[in-house]
């Protein structure tokens, strides 16, 4: 009787069970199948203020959307102009709340753009567009500024520029100055200030990197108005063309002593260096990565402290003297060291074709202190055996490159050059090794030309016409012209045409200076990518610099 009563019991216990997991199963949320999927963004369904509300005075700002609503990187997409200094937020299922920490201003719109901070809670759709203005007067500012950004060197169109407006007066400085009104550039580079009050504006355009509203000359690209103000009384359109403008004075930031080696970096770039002082003894050194200078210890002793003075020229053609103190560090006890071979590389390199107006250059990891002309031989496929006259090389400044000039190459189709062992020295007694590589002269009926001109009304026309490959953005050549300009020998592929007007007429580009309200050398495109194929000529292409 015992056993059929635990019988009965389990099978009730196991019943029971059974029926609340169908249940569950039931009463599970699930999406009905075949429904639509959710595309609409959300929307402010009510708010405090109202939109285009005036008089008001409050401190705290509320917002309810018509769904439930997530919130994403606020304290970034959140542009509030004229600013409000700190606030606080509260995040509801439905909305938001602000609190502001201090008083709004009196005869004041203002504008709280979410941008892209707001979006569905279930399929993440962003609300588009959503701004609550109002005034704190009878009146709200309806004034626009419009436009475009692009940036200067390459014609693309950057997201998230900062576009700033500010209240104009003579010590204006937008490095120390944060901007009355701003909004953030669009996927296209456009941008709209709306709800602006009537008067006198100065305005820039930069890339706030570190999003503090102040503008980083050695960081961020910048364009600016050439004008001393905008008096801002009906819309208008303001486009700008931001480039890098970086005003730091050359300094020297570090410098790294070893026995062999002393290296000096600094932190901008060096266009030119010349040495006064320098020791009886040559002393060697080369330039690195454009801005850092290594000396060596040839002919020299590490106890001794050499001093030189160096006059440098940066690449805003500012010059300066700075004085170097060269002490190599002594070599420990222990401290041995390794003999290594002195390495270079040929450009063209192995496998690459030599265009009819290459010349070859042979570039080293460090200057070369003695070599051998006679040690470079070139051998074409008749067996000919050729050196070169003196008048064929040149070197560099630091004798880490030798270029073998053109016209002394030899005209046969195919032939070998031959570097001997031992050809050069390095500074560190290091010898090359024994080198070859066969080269062929490229047939110039796989190249083509492009040629054009250049339509001015400057008095004085100097321009630096550039063609650069489209996929890699790279300059290929470079001419200097006054009008018409022509690229020979060209490889076939897809590139663009950059023209820079030289206005100094000193052979490259000089960027602004935001202090003295000096734009940039304006630097215009030809509309549209080339494809040149082999054989083929492109020719009277017109670029206007008149726009």
């Amino acid at each position: 009787m015992l056993s059929r009563l635990k019988n009965v019991a389990l099978f009730t216990l196991l019943s029971g069970l059974f029926i609340i997991l169908i249940l569950q199963s039931c009463a599970q949320m699930a999406n009905p199948p075949g429904g639509k999927k959710d595309t609409l963004a959300p929307k402010i369904s009510e708010s405090i203020p109202l939109n285009k509300s005036r008089n008001f005075k409050g401190k705290k700002i509320e917002l309810t959307f018509n769904e439930y609503v997530g919130i994403r990187n606020l304290s970034q997409e959140l542009l509030i102009t004229p600013s409000v200094g700190t606030y606080q937020t509260k995040i509801r299922p439905q909305g938001l709340s602000i609190l502001l920490d201090s008083t709004l201003k009196d005869n004041t719109t203002y504008t709280f753009n979410f941008r892209n901070a707001i979006e569905d809670a279930s399929e993440r759709n962003v609300g588009k567009n959503i701004k609550l203005v109002f005034s704190t007067s009878n009146d709200i500012d309806s004034l626009q500024i419009k436009g475009n950004v692009k940036q200067l060197l390459t014609q693309k169109h950057p997201e998230n520029i900062l576009v700033a407006l500010y209240p104009w007066n003579d010590s204006l400085s937008i490095h120390t100055t944060k901007p009355y009104y701003f909004v953030k550039t669009d996927t296209s580079g456009n941008y709209l200030l709306e709800n602006l009050a009537k008067g006198k504006y100065y305005m820039a355009a930069f890339n706030d990197i570190n999003n503090n509203l102040l503008y980083n000359s050695n960081k961020e690209s910048v364009d600016f108005i050439s004008d001393k103000y905008i008096d801002l009384s009906k819309n208008q359109e303001q486009h700008f063309a931001i480039s890098l403008q970086n005003q730091d004075s050359l300094k020297l930031s570090k410098t790294t002593a070893s026995a062999k080696t002393v290296l000096y970096e600094f932190n901008r770039g060096i266009k030119s260096l010349v040495l006064q002082n320098t020791p009886k003894a040559q002393l060697y050194f080369q330039q690195e990565d454009n801005k850092n200078l290594r000396f060596y210890v040839l002919n020299q002793n590490s106890t001794d402290t050499i001093f030189v003075q160096a006059t440098m020229t940066d690449s805003l053609d500012r010059k300066y003297q700075i004085p170097l103190k060269i002490k190599f560090r002594e070599l420990a006890k222990k401290e041995k060291i390794q003999k290594l071979d002195l390495n270079f590389e040929v450009r063209p390199g192995p496998g690459k074709l030599l265009s009819p107006s290459d010349s070859l250059q042979i570039k080293f990891t460090k200057p070369v202190q003695q070599w051998a002309s006679t040690g470079i031989l070139f051998k074409t496929e008749e067996g000919e055996i050729h050196s070169l006259p003196d008048q064929a090389f040149q070197w560099n400044q630091f004798q880490n490159s030798l270029t073998i000039k053109n016209a002394y190459l030899p005209s046969r189709t195919k032939f070998e050059l031959s570097i001997n062992k031992n050809a050069f020295v390095g500074v560190e007694a290091d010898s090359s090794q024994a080198y070859m590589q066969k080269m062929e002269w490229q047939d110039v009926e796989n190249y083509g030309s492009i040629d054009g001109q250049i339509t001015s009304q400057r008095p004085t026309n100097h321009f630096i016409v550039e063609l650069i490959k489209a996929d890699t953005f790279e300059p290929y050549m470079t001419v200097k012209t006054s009008k018409r300009f022509e690229f020979i020998h060209v490889e076939p592929g897809l590139y663009q045409i950059r023209v820079i007007a030289d206005l100094n007429n000193n052979g490259y580009w000089d960027i602004g200076n935001f202090k003295l309200r000096k734009k940039s050398e304006p630097v215009y495109f030809f509309e549209g990518k080339i494809k040149l194929k082999a054989n083929f000529q492109i020719s009277d292409l017109l670029i206007n610099t008149q726009k």
